[in-house]
């Protein structure tokens, strides 16, 4: 970041994968050689010293991603009198809108509020996101759009330049990554692959797992251009991105909630990767004007014309679709640009 940081970062459970992370996290929850899941049941406890150990860094400002679990953030914040910023991911959004019947359910509401109240700031991940937050409450006055960033020295075209799909010496490759159930709508690619594969060959190649991997399992025994490979470890994700002709993002609506934005577009575009995804949500904010195809939400057989209007590009079209892809993640939705905003965010509210 721009200027002079120190950051540290608090979470009640961290589950952290990554051996290259050198900066300095602090969780709460004990056990922690167990999976997440089963430490997750401890939240409630440890909040109470999490909320002292902010207090303790002594920070300029606050950042709480998520207005759920807002606790501790929040009670730090009043206690020092210290600037809050809150950043809505969407499933925090969904809970504000509905009502609360449960004890737990009731407890987030009892968070959102606080961070409604509280919070100096409130950044959405995208302009979709931002009009729903404030359809559900959240005060207008303090909510902007924050575009989360892609490290686009990490997410980046092969080296060696790959020839366009008409090229027949392999078949090209359709992607999906992302969970196996029905919001990110993997059952209607499926289903659009099968219904495109006698007319456009290509390999659908499934990354993920899901309530849906059993029955994908079953569809590519009798469709065997259809190819599962589970769950992927970061840099293999990476690989496939890169390697890929197409990745498709189908994400719907699907149990009162749309995707609030979809960061594997980026990281596809990023990679050199053009993209078709449906026109859902916060979708359309993550896709460049000439990176590939956005479909109106559920057609499925619309869904099937644009991956085989992608597929069937020449060699030149597609070059340029790559490079407009890539060039749309440089120069709106980088990391660079993000953290340059965030950072003035944080410089603004910091002299307020």
């Amino acid at each position: 970041m721009t200027g002079d940081f120190d950051f540290r970062f608090f979470t009640m459970a961290a589950e952290i994968r990554d051996s290259g992370i050198s900066v300095p996290i602090e969780d709460f929850v004990p056990f922690r050689d167990k999976p997440f899941a089963s430490r997750e049941r401890f939240l409630p406890l440890v909040m109470p010293a999490m909320a002292h150990s902010i207090k303790r860094f002594d920070p300029a400002v606050i950042h709480q991603h998520f207005a759920t679990w807002a606790w501790p953030a929040i009670r730090a914040a009043k206690a020092e009198n210290i600037p809050l910023v809150t950043t809505l991911h969407g499933s925090d959004v969904v809970m504000a809108g509905r009502q609360a019947t449960t004890a737990m359910a009731k407890w987030h509401h009892h968070n959102i509020n606080l961070a409604q109240k509280y919070s100096s700031k409130i950044l959405a991940v995208s302009e979709y996101l931002a009009n729903q937050a404030i359809g559900n409450g959240f005060p207008s006055k303090k909510i902007t759009v924050h575009y989360q960033g892609i490290d686009t020295d990490v997410f980046r075209p092969l080296d060696q330049l790959r020839e366009g799909p008409n090229h027949r010496s392999s078949r090209p490759t359709v992607l999906f990554v992302g969970a196996l159930n029905d919001q990110k709508g993997i059952l209607h690619l499926a289903r659009a692959s099968v219904e495109l594969f006698g007319l456009c060959e290509h390999e659908l190649v499934v990354v993920g797992r899901g309530v849906h991997q059993e029955e994908l399992r079953q569809m590519s025994q009798t469709h065997p251009h259809i190819r599962m490979l589970g769950q992927l470890s970061r840099d293999e994700v990476l690989a496939q991105l890169q390697s890929a002709t197409l990745l498709v993002a189908p994400s719907r609506f699907h149990n009162g909630a749309r995707e609030a934005a979809g960061l594997v577009l980026l990281e596809a575009q990023a990679s050199g990767t053009p993209v078709v995804a449906y026109r859902s949500g916060g979708t359309p904010e993550m896709v460049g004007p000439n990176s590939g195809r956005l479909v109106t939400e559920d057609d499925v057989g619309g869904l099937g014309n644009a991956i085989r209007s992608v597929l069937e590009l020449d060699s030149a079209s597609y070059a340029a679709m790559k490079h407009a892809a890539r060039e749309y993640v440089l120069s709106q939705r980088s990391l660079k640009q993000s953290v340059e905003e965030l950072t003035e965010h944080y410089l603004e509210i910091g002299k307020s």
